[in-house]
């Protein structure tokens, strides 16, 4: 079942050492789960995982695993080395998540589109993930690739059944519909919980957000009552954000919350 719903683009807590800290993590990402989210996306973009060791990713998703419900988590695992992606994607899944979240290789932008195909190719071909466990990753101010319409319908071509959906934090409502458009079936979260009332009326799934942790049960019932009012709210809510550095400020407002300055901790250069 491919995954739905509000979904937190959660942060990483760091240890004194910058290393990623289950056990700081495990009981706020547990209220999240217990407050509105329906899932939770770790080691994203939010999460600065481009930031941190693949083997302190892996070992951090695994304390995750034996502590929350994995179905209601996902993980970023893209990387710009292949054999990053294939250890982290691999990890993931083992460990039951249910999707990966996978950018693609950012390094070298200008590869085209058949570098990325044969980019998932190698992935997939190592990985041999389960059906529908692939979640693309449309980010493109931070990758250099759009996940096009036609590169799109290209993979779900070459690769029947693996990808479940995929998250655009371009936040491109007319690239949204399209993707929607050339399969149902695909599960379409905009990156912003400000687009809730477009992704209910074009039947996406839902939102995956960075800042959906600052008011989770808002966001719960403006999804699920579609009350314009409760949208309207959120939507308030996202952008007054808007001009600010969004980890930062949702670290600070998190370590407030949690009266815990740890929440400040990000690893160089954030």
């Amino acid at each position: 079942m491919s995954p739905a719903g509000i979904y937190a683009a959660t942060l990483t807590p760091f240890d004194g050492d910058l290393r990623p800290d289950p056990a700081l993590a495990i009981p706020y990402y547990r209220g999240l789960l217990e407050n509105g989210c329906d899932g939770l996306n770790v080691l994203g973009t939010t999460g600065e995982s481009m930031s941190i060791g693949t083997a302190d990713r892996v070992a951090y998703m695994e304390a995750l695993a034996q502590a929350l419900p994995r179905e209601r988590l996902m993980a970023g695992t893209g990387a710009s080395a292949l054999s990053d992606a294939v250890t982290l994607t691999r990890a993931c899944l083992d460990a039951g998540y249910s999707a990966a979240l996978v950018i693609p290789p950012f390094y070298y932008r200008d590869m085209g589109d058949d570098g990325i195909v044969r980019f998932f190719d190698a992935l997939f071909s190592r990985v041999q993930p389960r059906e529908r466990s692939i979640m693309l990753y449309n980010f493109p101010r931070m990758s250099g690739t759009t996940f096009t319409p036609e590169l799109v319908s290209r993979l779900l071509v070459a690769f029947p059944g693996v990808i479940c959906g995929l998250k655009d934090s371009s936040n491109k409502l007319e690239l949204e519909i399209a993707l929607h458009d050339l399969d149902a079936s695909l599960a379409i979260f905009p990156g912003s919980e400000a687009l809730l009332a477009s992704a209910r009326t074009n039947g996406f799934a839902g939102c995956i957000s960075g800042s959906v942790c600052l008011w989770p049960s808002q966001a719960q019932q403006a999804w699920r009552s579609g009350e314009p009012r409760a949208l309207e709210a959120v939507e308030v809510l996202r952008d007054s954000l808007e001009g600010r550095p969004l980890i930062g400020t949702v670290r600070a407002r998190v370590a407030q919350e949690q009266r815990n300055p740890a929440w400040l901790r990000s690893i160089p250069p954030l």
